[in-house]
């Protein structure tokens, strides 16, 4: 991989690891962190949000390997559900830019940068993991699990997930939130812990 392909994963690190932060995606903070000039984004992404959607799905990328090795491990979606609203509190301005900031998708998919991103090929695990598991609509208990751990991660954020529990701290009740979700999907293939 070239310096200039590799810049992504340079900035999905630096996010993940709290060294750049949501006010630092600029395209002037960030060429100034990669070493280029802010065209060096727009010839190879096509915009600012081309290169923040190639971070984004490096974080997707980074998240899925965490998912499917705990789906396929002995806890199976408890450990993935748990994992996913870890991986949320923990790294919050790289979780924002994979599932809240807006994206110019029409752009994206004119591009062809949607094309085999990460992120679709993660959601057709998770369907077809609901699918092997007897679901009868599994696209729907795919969308449903994703936004009831989306929006645990969002309360843990912002300060509200314990309400009713404030001798645990919001991380550890959207934790807890997290398994018992996944309990509730798949009731006679995970055992409550």
């Amino acid at each position: 991989m070239s310096a200039i392909e590799d810049i992504p994963q340079r900035v999905c690190d630096a996010l993940r690891k709290g060294k750049l932060d949501a006010s630092d995606l600029t395209a002037r903070r960030l060429s100034a962190f990669a070493g280029k000039t802010t065209s060096v984004l727009y010839h190879h992404w096509g915009s600012l949000d081309g290169f923040l959607y190639a971070v984004s799905q490096e974080g997707v990328q980074l998240l899925g390997a965490r998912l499917l090795a705990e789906i396929g491990g002995a806890r199976g979606l408890i450990g993935a559900a748990e994992s996913f609203v870890r991986f949320g509190v923990d790294h919050p301005a790289l979780y924002e830019l994979m599932f809240v900031r807006p994206f110019d998708w029409d752009a994206l998919r004119a591009s062809g940068q949607t094309a085999s991103s990460p992120g679709v090929g993660l959601w057709s695990q998770l369907v077809s993991y609901f699918a092997g598991g007897g679901s009868k609509r599994p696209d729907m208990d795919a969308r449903l699990m994703f936004a009831g751990l989306h929006g645990l991660v969002h309360l843990a954020s912002t300060g509200r997930a314990n309400v009713g529990a404030m001798s645990v701290s919001d991380r550890d009740t959207a934790i807890e939130a997290a398994r018992v979700l996944a309990q509730r999907f798949m009731p006679a293939t995970q055992k409550e812990e």
